[in-house]
């Protein structure tokens, strides 16, 4: 393979692997796993603002212990349904080895739980995280 062939290619993996997250099911993926991992402003960027100010009350609740948690684990987020409705959208996740805090004054545990997402799009627009539920 030439040189320039290699380059080309290689540019065009970047490009794609660059890209925003385009459908509902790959913004509510990317959401979750950006959320899970505590990268907050990436998930942000994906997310109405009721939302974020979710996140940034979750991200101020954390516990050093719970910090190192996400640090060990790698939290990986499955797809189970979509339920498409033209400029709304639900999807149905499955997150594995994920920080679970579901109780308050109890600390987080690693383990697996439902994620529910809702998702809109406004005048054809990206998609946009607005609601986020847990254990349905």
């Amino acid at each position: 393979m030439s040189r320039t062939s290699f380059l080309f290619i290689l540019f065009l993996q970047m490009t794609v692997a660059c890209r925003k997250p385009s459908g509902p099911e790959q913004v509510a993926g990317h959401f979750l796993s950006a959320y899970l991992d505590c990268r907050f402003s990436d998930a942000e960027r994906l997310a109405e603002s009721n939302v974020a100010d979710m996140m940034r009350w979750r991200a101020s609740q954390l516990t050093q212990a719970e910090v190192e948690l996400v640090s060990e684990n790698n939290p990986q987020v499955q797809t189970l349904n979509v339920e498409d409705m033209g400029d709304s959208c639900v999807v149905w996740l499955m997150a594995t080895d994920a920080l679970i805090m579901d109780s308050i004054g109890q600390p987080g545990c690693v383990g697996s739980v439902r994620y529910r997402v809702s998702l809109h799009r406004r005048s054809g627009q990206d998609w946009k995280v607005m609601d986020v539920g847990v254990g349905f």
